[in-house]
């Protein structure tokens, strides 16, 4: 059985900027193949894999818990009284290796999530609904004033603004234009 002590906390602190000084961008991930999401999260390398872990905020991992369960695809997750995630699966997941892996979240509350089934960019190519289009939209252009942002049907503003503060959230620049 894989596990992950209890006592595993995301490895160290992550940084809001990489080596150069430029600050972290969010970007829109779905699990491969899907129609989840469209979940806002901070990739912690320049480049990543389907497998790459990613930072995501307490409410986007709730709703990638959420989704999660919609599947009967061997794989459970539960939150902690102490705010610890954790995944379980079964052989059937794991091709004959069940196990269960703990995240823990950093000091601004953000779950490092990866390495548990593919990441896909979210974006045209992923079957949404108006109301996952205007989340995404919120979440790109969250850095926007309100003069630069896009229309978007009306009767969405709510998820065009949980949008932008999601990706102001897991960004940690929510003074940032």
């Amino acid at each position: 059985m894989n596990t992950t002590p209890d006592t595993v906390r995301t490895a160290e602190p992550r940084p809001t900027y990489w080596a150069d000084g430029t600050p972290l961008s969010i970007q829109l991930f779905t699990v491969e193949d899907s129609g989840y999401g469209p979940y806002v999260g901070l990739p912690l390398r320049d480049f990543w894999t389907p497998n790459s872990a990613h930072l995501f905020t307490r409410a986007t991992a709730e709703l990638i818990v959420k989704d999660l369960h919609r599947d009967e695809c061997g794989m459970t997750a539960a939150f902690a009284d102490d705010g610890a995630l954790t995944f379980t699966w079964t052989d059937e997941h794991e091709e004959g290796e069940h196990g269960t892996r703990t995240v823990r979240p950093d000091e601004h509350g953000r779950y490092e999530i990866g390495g548990l089934w593919s990441w896909d960019m979210w974006g045209a190519h992923v079957p949404h609904t108006a109301g996952q289009a205007a989340f995404a939209l919120g979440a790109a252009e969250y850095r926007w004033t309100a003069e630069q942002c896009t229309k978007h049907p009306e009767g969405l503003d709510h998820l065009y603004a949980r949008g932008r503060e999601e990706a102001h959230a897991v960004s940690l620049h929510r003074d940032e234009p």
